[in-house]
């Protein structure tokens, strides 16, 4: 008796993302992943928490998507402070353990990936860890549309490269315990997660070539420039970290890519509207 045996394929790489009540830019984010032109194999991973427009009943019809269900909702904290009852760190983490790849591509719901960034990101990290560089992870130049005509990687204390969209290396991730859950509960969680890879030799990098569109948030009118929770988060980094600052606080590309943004005046017409006035309120202020 003939028995077939089952395999399975590896993916090179998981692009995992979070995700809630925001089932149209999902889907524009998913749609810029599949058809961004990457040749290996790759999982995609969405954590939702809790939606109740539809996404998860979208999701569930996706089968090339791996779904992970993780209700998420703001409480009030121990110092009277509106947070997330499971910390973002927390609520990537399981996305990032659960990755069966190497290399895992953290994107946001809100992101459209340029063509062939998949593809060029994976050529650079892997080419640079072939020749023996300690890569911990690449960051893709990234505009906030449509405020900036420029795509920009942030950089952190000692010129830290910080990976707001991008890849990182799964080893890397595992050797620091991954995202501090309980420390920083949303801001500030990603930086401190590069700067501690940083700190044991896992190197972070800008991914040339590598650009995504980011939806511009809407602006928050009011005396309140920072809200409580990113004010104590700050405080957090700056006494964890008190290195002296950036040279620059960013790398700057004007690059004119086509992309196709206009799922994002579909869905979020009124961000793009006040993206645009926050671009000439930008021009205003620096003359």
């Amino acid at each position: 008796m003939l028995t077939l045996k089952k395999t399975t394929i590896m993916p090179d790489i998981s692009v995992v993302l979070g995700s809630k009540n925001r089932k149209k830019l999902l889907k524009a984010t998913i749609k810029s992943i599949r058809e961004n032109g990457f040749f290996g194999n790759m999982e995609i991973i969405v954590v939702d928490g809790g939606s109740t427009d539809g996404t998860c009943n979208w999701l569930a019809k996706q089968t090339d998507i791996f779904t992970i269900l993780q209700p998420n909702y703001k409480i009030i904290d121990s110092e009277g402070i509106s947070v997330l009852a499971h910390s973002w760190g927390e609520f990537m983490n399981i996305g990032f353990k659960y990755a069966k790849a190497p290399w895992i591509v953290m994107v946001s719901d809100d992101l459209i990936l340029a063509k062939g960034a998949l593809q060029k990101g994976f050529d650079e990290v892997t080419r640079r860890l072939k020749i023996g560089e300690k890569i911990g992870g690449g960051a893709f130049y990234f505009k906030e549309y449509p405020r900036h005509l420029y795509y920009r990687v942030i950089l952190l204390p000692g010129d830290i490269v910080t990976i707001n969209h991008g890849f990182y290396f799964k080893e890397a991730l595992e050797e620091v315990n991954y995202i501090d859950e309980n420390d920083f509960n949303f801001y500030y969680a990603d930086s401190d997660l590069i700067m501690r890879m940083n700190a044991i030799g896992f190197k972070t990098i800008a991914l040339e070539g590598c650009y995504a569109e980011h939806l511009v948030h809407k602006p928050k009118f009011g005396k309140v420039k920072f809200s409580p929770s990113l004010v104590r988060e700050m405080s957090k980094f700056n006494e964890k970290y008190p290195i002296s600052p950036p040279s620059k606080s960013v790398l700057k590309i004007y690059n004119s890519e086509k992309t196709n943004i206009t799922p994002f005046w579909k869905a979020a017409f009124l961000n793009c509207i006040f993206g645009i006035f926050l671009r000439y309120y930008d021009r205003f202020n620096k003359s």
